[in-house]
């Protein structure tokens, strides 16, 4: 496919990604053990939880809009600034349910936030990654990967230089300053930003009067965002709150481990279809037939390589636990096939969920996110009379169970030409 044989810097950004996750931890199991991996990788949740509703919501609204209109100063610096302030509105809201949750819960990482110190200091962090989210945003609807590649290392490299001087300089409680610096690694690559993307559009006080007129196409994504926040990153949080009390803090670090490896896998395919099939198919929306044949080839493709990718992670568990944590976290390999399994269907059926959102099909997405999150929740809550530790893993699968279901269904009976009833 042209799509991705001129995509090269798109699939270095994606893995430049992966691979500094893996540094982190990596520093985090071999100076803290599992306990210390339970705690960075809580912490991200968090932090993937503030990022879900400007990444899926606000910003598919923002390429969807540059995908679909001529670049110019004016016009794109108008979509940044009803953009930007979105994310004020929206980042506020969510901060002050975090703050009064962190007060009033006994949450493993409520350290750093009654300490009003470093709660300023994530509170700031956060939302410069939102900004930095942004201008990445932009480069992936006008198709600047290579610039884009340059965003994801620095990112990165300044996390991992971060990290590296808490444990270099020995800084009391490290494993806090250590989760702190990968968030703070945001503010140099907001200045990169700044100079390399911010400064290059016109902004007037008119763009942020007249962003409520622009509601009509933030307002579906937005909503969409919401729920499969409440129905996905939300439950996934509560549900590593509960393991933590459930099977212990170590036991939650084994698990952790076995769910970082198969997420890498999954944020490769999230990022791959978010920076190459999303916007072609943002592009493509409004013709049916040239949507299909897109699609076709594209899941001849990706179908397969993600088999492949799955089957091969199964097979080299114990390796990749010994060289990506430490010897100690080969006991986690009794999680790992129900997690292959259960990620391996959220990334096939995430394509019938980027085309929901490309194409602001709100009431159908709703209901699928729904469906799928009460399917979660009721497996969670009855299988732990059934299971023990496999309770998270067998709900998870069969949430994508679920949701491929209905994406089948509904990719069938929408965008196959000769079945469509739209």
């Amino acid at each position: 496919m042209n799509q991705i044989r001129s995509s090269f810097f798109s699939l270095v950004s994606i893995f430049l990604n992966v691979g500094f996750g893996f540094v982190y931890n990596k520093i985090v199991s071999v100076y803290f053990g599992p306990i210390g991996l339970a705690l960075l990788t809580h912490y991200q949740n968090l932090v993937a939880f503030f990022m879900h509703i400007p990444q899926e919501g606000i910003h598919k609204a923002f390429i969807n809009e540059l995908t679909q209109e001529q670049d110019s100063k004016a016009h794109t610096g108008r979509i940044i600034t009803h953009t930007v302030v979105w994310n004020v509105f929206i980042f506020l809201i969510q901060w002050i349910c975090l703050i009064v949750y962190m007060y009033w819960a006994d949450s493993p990482l409520e350290e750093l936030f009654l300490d009003k110190g470093s709660s300023l200091l994530i509170g700031v962090s956060f939302f410069l990654f939102v900004l930095n989210l942004l201008a990445s945003s932009w480069m992936v609807a006008r198709h600047k990967l290579k610039r884009y590649a340059v965003y994801t290392f620095l990112l990165g490299i300044t996390s991992v230089l971060g990290m590296g001087c808490c444990l270099y300089f020995d800084i009391t409680d490290s494993l806090y300053w250590i989760i702190l610096a990968v968030t703070l690694s945001n503010f140099p690559v907001f200045i990169y930003m700044f100079f390399t993307v911010f400064r290059k559009f016109q902004y007037s006080w008119k763009d942020v009067t007249s962003v409520f007129s622009s509601k009509d196409y933030f307002m579906p994504l937005i909503i969409m965002g919401v729920v499969s926040l409440l129905s996905g990153k939300f439950l996934d949080y509560v549900v590593r709150e509960i393991a933590f009390d459930l099977i212990g803090p170590y036991e939650s670090g084994l698990w952790q481990s076995a769910v970082k490896i198969s997420q890498a896998f999954v944020f490769l395919c999230g990022a791959f279809l978010s920076t190459i099939f999303y916007p072609y198919a943002a592009e493509s929306i409004k013709d049916k037939q040239a949507l299909h044949a897109f699609v076709k080839k594209f899941m001849l493709l990706y179908v397969p390589v993600t088999f492949i990718g799955v089957a091969s992670m199964f097979v080299l568990r114990d390796l990749l636990f010994q060289i990506l944590f430490s010897k100690e976290f080969i006991k986690a390999d009794k999680y790992f096939l129900l997690i292959l399994i259960g990620d391996w269907l959220r990334c096939v059926s995430w394509v019938g969920a980027y085309l929901l959102m490309a194409s602001s099909d709100t009431r159908r997405f709703i209901v699928y996110e729904i469906i799928s999150g009460a399917a979660f929740i009721l497996v969670f809550i009855f299988g732990t009379d059934y299971f023990t530790w496999e309770v998270m893993a067998m709900a998870n699968l069969m949430r994508y169970v679920v949701y491929s279901v209905l994406v089948i269904f509904y990719y069938r009976n929408v965008w196959m030409v000769e079945n469509s009833r739209l």
